[in-house]
């Protein structure tokens, strides 16, 4: 994704699919509705996960003329540096991704953003060599990096060799839906609609081996309360059908145990809310920390492996394990104490507000801003 600020105006690439680069258009939208958020893709077509966004005034999209063959050189080339500059756009941001080579070696003003540092999401380490490789280009002559929490903040000045100075920490947001108020009879419908158990713990992600799945799975077997089941929401894979039933089966937990392929989204606020608390085995991915907020957020009691990442996110309110028999204890003593469990909700409640959209809107502007004002000391 790429984000370019100038005068008014905003430009972000369309390629771009992750959650991060959709709730920063939308908080920009929201918040400064003033200046134009304009989409850039290399495709003439429209992404499915961006759809929302079209909907907003202020958001443009934008792609190559017909008449360009090449539609890939135009945009990693001088091409949309042109383009940029004729739409009136003063900064430009990337995120993920890189920077387009163009911008390299100009006084363009450019913002990059890693959610991910060392890309251990990517599948393969082909891709995420060549990742590394953009980003590092990237951080050359981007005017600031922008990390997501402290850890990766430090990567990127170590890995990248980034100036301190030059890189900033900017928090996501939580989902605008977590705010949404749930009438008391929904609870009974979406019970009967999904099949829920009457008590349970909630995870949703996927089912792969680096999930910490089956560590959860044991946590929920060792709690004092062996009336509650767990709830894995997400698709199945191959390694569901061969380890998670399988580890199910061993733990005698099977009855205890539900698998459901996908809840509509205006119903996942909710269902966090019937939930006992949202459990989040592994916090050493951005994604899973995205999670964290949106889950307090809801109103949700929350569990989460112990790590860094996870108590800046979580703060105060959320519950953290070292492994299943601590979690197991730790969370068997706040749901068996109601008003511990009701001191950690509103503590959940209370640390989400350094979260809001207009947090994340007011400090990426201020950078913008900042980068424009300071425009001769960066050059």
């Amino acid at each position: 994704m790429v984000v370019g600020y100038g005068g008014r105006r905003i430009i972000m690439e369309n390629n771009d699919t992750s959650y991060y680069g959709r709730i920063l258009i939308k908080a920009l939208a929201k918040h400064y509705p003033d200046n134009y958020y304009i989409l850039y893709s290399p495709k003439n077509e429209r992404n499915k996960r961006l759809t929302a966004l079209y909907n907003e005034d202020s958001v443009r999209v934008k792609f190559p003329r017909n008449h360009i063959h090449d539609k890939e050189r135009w945009y990693r080339k001088s091409g949309i540096v042109r383009s940029a500059k004729a739409h009136g756009v003063n900064t430009f941001h990337g995120i993920d991704d890189g920077l387009p080579a163009g911008f390299n070696g100009s006084s363009f003003p450019t913002v990059f953003t890693m959610t991910d540092p060392l890309y251990h999401c990517e599948s393969s380490w082909m891709k995420r060599m060549l990742m590394q490789r953009r980003a590092r280009k990237a951080c050359k002559f981007a005017k600031c990096v922008v990390a997501l929490n402290e850890e990766d903040r430090q990567v990127i000045v170590d890995h990248y060799h980034v100036h301190p100075d030059n890189v900033e920490v900017v928090h996501p947001c939580y989902f605008d839906g977590c705010d949404e108020s749930v009438p008391e009879n929904m609870f009974d419908i979406l019970r009967e609609k999904y099949h829920l158990p009457e008590q349970f713990i909630l995870y949703k992600g996927r089912f792969n081996s680096d999930d910490n799945l089956v560590e959860a799975m044991k946590l929920v077997h060792e709690l004092r309360n062996r009336k509650i089941s767990i709830v894995l929401l997400g698709y199945r894979t191959d390694f569901f059908d061969e380890v998670i039933k399988e580890a199910a089966h061993d733990l005698h937990i099977f009855h205890r145990f539900k698998q459901v392929d996908r809840i509509h989204h205006a119903d996942l606020t909710a269902v966090c809310k019937m939930a006992k608390a949202v459990i989040i085995p592994n916090t050493d991915r951005m994604r899973d920390n995205f999670k964290i907020i949106n889950a307090q957020r809801s109103g949700a009691l929350v569990i989460c492996k112990d790590s860094a990442k996870a108590r800046e996110y979580g703060g105060d309110g959320a519950i953290y394990y070292t492994d299943q028999h601590d979690g197991a204890d730790k969370l068997s003593d706040v749901l068996e104490n109601e008003s511990l469990k009701a001191e950690m909700l509103a503590k959940s409640r209370e640390n989400t507000e350094r979260f809001t959209s207009k947090v994340l809107a007011d400090h990426m502007i201020h950078i913008y801003r900042s980068i424009l004002t300071h425009r001769r000391l960066y050059e």
